[in-house]
């Protein structure tokens, strides 16, 4: 099917400023909204400014809220070990440290497991299905951890947990790319991933520090079981309200009118926009894009380095309850931490997309976090004053804001097409996510607790790390050295 200015003008009065969608100066663009084999064209087509801030408007509205609200209460089932084993799940399920870190960790097991087959999945079928089926699935698997009678018993949820929440992340920084472009991505990513990482972890205190206050042994159930029972009905909720909300691709959502999807498609003309290629992928390319190619390592190691420095926050109020605070007012702290990280991350995010520059912002972002971690691990030995833990925990945070403009980073360097964008940034994401936590069943022992000695100097050594490699990185893509080639087949080729 074509899109030109004739058959743009058949449905549009032409009386209208819709006329000028398609056709602008007598051009003729040509649009095959699946296959987006459009030759290049020597003229810019017209896109019309009012629909296209309709359109982006609504895109917000819809998938970017949706996907960060199932992306809030993802974290909040995710990170709530600290909330509950400060609510007595350490003493119930008899749970020391090292069992402690163990039940932390063997979610980014299942999550690393499933984290590219739950990508393809997402971008070969329907996004708009899958998200919010797994959605439901982790919300009910949550309820199920209250369940729970020994360490075992934990282990196997917090595994099965990991399985069913690994597709959303990348599922949907994936969707993501396949509708805006790049001067407005790097904003939506991290308002993505503001809201759903870093408010999570402040509303995940309040929600926390409520129910330990008022829930404990309601109906004969301890408050740390009533923590994951309403924190899983909450996301199933969520994922019921997903289903109504999101869209596929431009080509074929039905919540667009025939004047917004014209744009939606102008907008990422040139791109892979349809349905996903992976009946007609090369896989060879595909695999030496992801296996083969230097910057997938040392993306991957740079990622790792970044995601390490949110084990601070992640930690915060266990190292306030050990420093005498008592459990509801350590989750409560978690609060503006977390809303001061997420107001750094979109003002960083902001600058970015502005500048359109990515490895500058991380590699400064890096070195002043890489400064506080020095200042914290040197002072007293990591045993420091409640004034400079909450100075330096909070000028840590700058650290979310470098991990939201990786990610985005990871995904521009991947958007050649469909097939390496979607397991690209899944094997890059995953990989990187599971490296800080297994390390961490070593350096951030809760019994280290409140000093963290070895885990506030690990994150300022990769910290350090990461400025070179972000350099690094920068300065193989602007030699463009091995980067990412697309090997999908064009039509043209096929027809041969």
């Amino acid at each position: 099917m074509e899109y030109s200015s004739t058959n743009v003008s058949d449905n549009i009065d032409n009386n209208t400023k819709q006329e000028n969608l398609v056709a602008h100066n007598a051009h003729v663009v040509k649009l095959d909204p699946v296959n987006d084999t459009n030759e290049k064209c020597d003229e810019k087509p017209y896109i019309d400014p009012d629909i296209q801030k309709k359109l982006v408007r609504k895109l917000d509205l819809r998938i970017v809220a949706w996907c960060s609200l199932a992306l809030f209460v993802n974290n909040i089932n995710r990170y709530n070990m600290q909330n509950a084993f400060i609510m007595g799940m350490d003493k119930d399920l008899d749970i020391d440290s090292v069992a402690y870190n163990w039940a932390v960790s063997i979610y980014f097991i299942g999550f690393t497991i499933f984290k590219i087959p739950g990508n393809i999945i997402v971008a070969r079928f329907s996004p708009r299905w899958i998200l919010p089926t797994v959605t439901v699935l982790w919300g009910i698997v949550d309820c199920l951890i209250s369940a729970c009678r020994d360490y075992r018993g934990l282990l196997v949820a917090r595994f099965m947990l990991g399985v069913v929440q690994s597709p959303l992340y990348a599922g949907a920084i994936f969707l993501f790319g396949c509708w805006y472009t790049p001067s407005e991505l790097a904003k939506r990513v991290s308002v993505f991933a503001a809201v759903g990482m870093l408010l999570s972890g402040a509303f995940g205190g309040l929600i926390a520090g409520a129910i330990s206050d008022t829930l404990e042994g309601v109906h004969g159930i301890a408050s740390w079981k009533w923590l994951f029972i309403i924190e899983g009905l909450v996301s199933v909720s969520v994922g019921l309200v997903g289903f109504l909300l999101l869209g596929d691709y431009p080509h074929n959502t039905r919540w667009l009118s025939p004047n917004e999807r014209n744009v939606a498609i102008l907008r990422v003309r040139g791109r892979d926009i349809g349905k996903a290629y992976f009946k007609r992928s090369n896989w060879k390319t595909i695999l030496e894009n992801i296996l083969l190619k230097p910057l997938t390592w040392l993306m991957i190691i740079n990622l790792a380095c970044l995601f390490f420095g949110i084990n601070l926050m992640l930690n915060f109020a266990i190292i306030l309850r050990d420093s005498g605070f008592s459990p509801s007012v350590s989750n409560y702290m978690l609060t503006p931490l977390n809303g001061f990280a997420t107001i750094v991350s979109l003002v960083f995010a902001w600058t970015s997309d502005r500048t359109m520059d990515r490895a500058f912002h991380i590699a400064a972002l890096q070195f002043f976090t890489a400064i506080w971690f020095l200042v914290l691990a040197v002072v007293n030995k990591g045993n420091n004053s409640i004034s400079l833990l909450f100075v330096g925990a909070y000028a840590t945070a700058a650290n979310s804001a470098a991990s939201c403009l990786g990610v985005t980073w990871t995904n521009e360097i991947y958007a050649i097409d469909n097939d390496t964008r979607a397991i690209g940034i899944a094997f890059v994401v995953a990989v990187a996510f599971i490296i800080p936590n297994f390390v961490n069943v070593k350096t951030w022992l809760v019994t280290d607790s409140p000093e963290f000695w070895l885990g506030k100097i690990t994150c300022m050594a990769v910290s350090f790390a990461s400025v070179v490699l972000t350099i690094v990185i920068w300065f193989l893509i602007h030699r463009q050295f091995m980067l990412p080639k697309s090997g999908k087949k064009s039509n043209h080729e096929e027809r041969k």
